[in-house]
């Protein structure tokens, strides 16, 4: 994924869909609000292995599929020749084209500089274009950040605050929702074991000692009949270039 914090994808991109539900689940929903036909030419940023990818080929035919990480990207190709891939990060995307839709799917969470990111895909979409988009927002991950908030890999934002600087970017929004996923791990080390099989890293400047603590919070503080809960809040958001 692109211009991102604390992770690991392009190692992990062979196996990464075996350990992204979340990630497939918001993008089915992400893909709901597609259009039959995708107006071209098109972008997607942060493509990853194609888990929205999929959703846009067929409707357009100049789809141009971007991640920062190359074997990412090999893997999307492989799956979806249909796009046409290269790697990119999110703040350099392709400009041979203005772009009439602009697409991304649980990468902009992870944005070290959002506010510059949406600025320049302005700059690269035509007039009128729209931007579809699906991240991750303040909730995600929430009973684990309770006990432990130094491990949050950057500062979360809710929905208002995003399309505050959304507006700001020159991206007037149209339609916006939430959801909540929820998922079910035996404990609190198997929940964070399946967000690092999928890609997100816990930051270096945790110790072990201090990462064992939080887990034995979180398992005493959410621990149920079924194993611990982890919640994940989506944003997905459809906007006009003023």
């Amino acid at each position: 994924m692109n211009n991102a914090l604390s992770h690991d994808f392009d190692r992990r991109a062979a196996v990464y869909e075996d350990h992204a539900p979340v990630q497939r689940e918001a993008a089915a929903w992400l893909a709901e609000w597609l259009p039959e036909k995708i107006e071209d030419p098109a972008l997607e940023a942060g493509a990853g292995t194609g888990l929205f990818t999929r959703y846009l080929v067929g409707r357009t035919e100049q789809l141009r599929a971007t991640d920062i990480s190359p074997r990412m990207v090999r893997t999307g190709r492989d799956t979806l020749p249909d796009a046409r891939w290269s790697v990119a990060d999110a703040i350099h995307p392709p400009t041979s084209h203005a772009y009439r839709w602009i697409f991304s799917c649980s990468l902009i969470q992870w944005l070290t500089d959002p506010a510059a990111v949406f600025r320049i895909w302005h700059r690269a979409a035509a007039p009128g274009a729209r931007l579809l988009c699906g991240w991750f927002v303040r909730g995600t991950l929430a009973e684990f950040f309770d006990v432990c908030p130094e491990a949050a890999p950057f500062a979360w934002r809710d929905a208002g605050e995003w399309r505050d600087i959304l507006q700001e970017a020159g991206w007037a929004t149209k339609r916006s929702e939430c959801r909540t996923y929820t998922k079910q791990h035996p404990q609190a080390a198997a929940m964070l074991r399946a967000v690092h099989n999928a890609g997100a890293v816990i930051p270096r400047r945790l110790g072990t000692g201090r990462l064992r603590q939080a887990l034995r919070q979180y398992d005493r503080a959410h621990r149920g009949e079924n194993g611990v809960t982890a919640n994940f809040e989506f944003l997905r958001l459809e906007a006009l270039r003023s």
